[in-house]
């Protein structure tokens, strides 16, 4: 009888530490939940939880969403109304579009369906490590982070010119060979009086000039077609080698090459375009 008491009270004990157990999952669980689906908060908008109808979670890390999309209540016209005023006033927000290599990332998924976002009346965010969208039209707002636009360095010193203190910084390859090759592609956006700091260095520098490239030069900026375009810029091209022998470094030839970097800087607009490529 003794021995039955005991082995009831084990049971008993083991059985409350099961519940316990599922009950801070459960708990924890719905706390992450509850705390990563406000990421909207972080947008400089005037959003409550009220204003959500829904959360779709397409990507996500163990704590933090990656990639989502929140359905905003549109049950009236002064809900959009509203939010258009905001999106109007800040600072945050406007009109002018992604590279198109971001607006790549922006979709949904409807039966295993990539269905791109509706471009027809879109705001746009870029900041705080992360992208957004305010698709007035649909009533969506897309949020997304991109781990490698808030983590990459500065690799483009053989530029000849300090690429730092830019707007905004737009990856779109990263070298990540065991020895260093493969691509490199980015975009950076300057202020007017770091563009004129540039211009001066680029003018006293052999690497660059005005003469424009050719096409199949060019052509390596394939996400930034308006490269094709530019009407004041400077530009500069040299084959790399990516070997030991700095006698090979120094002078590379089309025989030693392995690759290649172009660099054109748009001097209406203040943006650097840069290409490295090594195989």
């Amino acid at each position: 009888m003794k021995n039955k008491k005991i082995i009831l009270y084990i049971l008993l004990v083991i059985a409350m530490c099961i519940v316990v157990s599922f009950l801070s999952i459960e708990i924890t669980k719905l706390y992450f939940s509850i705390n990563r689906d406000k990421d909207y908060k972080k947008l400089g908008l005037e959003i409550d939880e009220y204003d959500i109808e829904y959360c779709t979670i397409y990507t996500e890390d163990f704590l933090d969403g990656k990639y989502k999309v929140y359905k905003i209540k549109n049950y009236n016209t002064y809900i959009m109304d509203k939010f258009k005023s905001q999106l109007e006033e800040s600072d945050l927000w406007d009109r002018n579009k992604y590279y198109e290599y971001i607006m790549q990332e922006f979709s949904e998924i409807k039966d295993d369906e990539r269905i791109p976002i509706d471009r027809e009346d879109l705001y746009y965010y870029n900041g705080n490590n992360a992208h957004a969208i305010f698709d007035l039209k649909n009533a969506k707002l897309y949020y997304y982070i991109n781990r490698v636009f808030n983590n990459h360095t500065d690799y483009h010193k053989d530029l000849n010119i300090d690429t730092r203190n830019y707007i905004s910084r737009e990856i779109y390859d990263v070298r990540g060979g065991p020895q260093g090759d493969g691509t490199d592609y980015y975009v950076y956006k300057y202020t007017e009086e770091k563009g004129k700091e540039i211009i001066e260095t680029l003018e006293q520098s052999s690497k660059w000039n005005k003469n424009r490239l050719d096409d199949d030069k060019l052509d390596a900026f394939k996400y930034n077609k308006e490269v094709l375009s530019i009407e004041n810029g400077y530009y500069h091209y040299e084959l790399v080698c990516r070997t030991s022998d700095e006698n090979k470094k120094k002078n590379v030839t089309k025989e030693n090459a392995t690759g290649y970097e172009v660099a054109v800087y748009d001097y209406d607009k203040n943006i650097l375009y840069y290409y490295w490529i090594s195989i």
